[in-house]
């Protein structure tokens, strides 16, 4: 196949897929669009049916996860970083281990995955990486210190390593999407209202306000960029953190 018909290409026939935070709603969307597109892919999450189970906060359960699709699938070439938490609570009052918590699973994780990851992904040029960061790794948002210190530590995660991959083919992006209408947004719903002080129907009201088009991004939506990465098409592109938030990171 010709260099510009790799690059016209959106088919991962043949590409074996690792995907993190595999049973969540988005998870579960970005695991269906890459199937679809031809890869075969393995699924990675704490818990949840028809997944590896892993710890990915620590070492040990990122080794295991990328020994395990390694015994299954022999090779690895897409891993996507898509394992979420969240904690909502003002500085003074943000528990100690949800700090821990969350800076295990959306930036230690991350790190450790590509440190495992590493050697397969680049025995061959075409590896991709594609992590799920967030608009909080662009903006602050009150209440959200550890969510929003991990996505702007992991944004630099990305460029680092789309550096030091760059020599041998291998490129790695980040999605960065705004209010996704996922089970973990609908989750935190009742701590939005409480800090805000409204009800969870009006929380609805004003998140979907603050995106431009008055509507939340669907899992879909992200789901199709990530697809996109991870294909031969997006061979040029390296390091980029792409929002996908409806143009609300252009608002004044």
């Amino acid at each position: 196949m010709s260099t510009v018909e790799q690059m016209d290409s959106s088919s991962l026939e043949g590409r074996v897929a690792l995907v993190t935070g595999a049973a969540g709603g988005l998870g579960r969307a970005i695991c269906d669009g890459l199937s679809a597109r031809g890869a075969e892919v393995y699924g990675v999450d704490i818990s949840g049916e028809n997944v590896f189970h892993a710890d990915l906060s620590t070492v040990e359960g990122n080794n295991a996860m990328i020994a395990d699709v390694l015994r299954r699938a022999g090779r690895l070439d897409v891993l996507v970083l898509n394992a979420g938490v969240q904690h909502i609570a003002p500085i003074d009052v943000f528990p100690d281990e949800q700090w821990a918590r969350l800076r295990g699973v959306l930036l230690d994780g991350p790190f450790y995955a590509l440190k495992a990851a590493w050697p397969h992904l680049t025995a061959q040029p075409g590896g991709r990486v594609v992590v799920t960061a967030s608009t909080g790794s662009l903006i602050a948002e009150k209440s959200k210190a550890g969510y929003v210190s991990a996505k702007h530590g992991v944004m630099g995660l990305v460029r680092v390593a789309a550096l030091e991959g760059a020599e041998v083919g291998l490129t790695v992006n980040a999605v960065a999407p705004g209010w996704v209408d996922t089970p973990m947004l609908r989750g935190q719903l009742a701590a939005q209202a409480q800090k805000r002080g409204v009800s969870e129907g009006e929380v609805v009201t004003i998140l979907c306000a603050d995106q431009p088009g008055n509507r939340f991004i669907e899992m879909r939506e992200v789901a199709a960029a990530v697809e996109f990465f991870a294909s031969p098409a997006a061979s040029g592109i390296n390091g980029v953190i792409l929002p996908i938030d409806l143009g609300a990171n252009v608002q004044g």
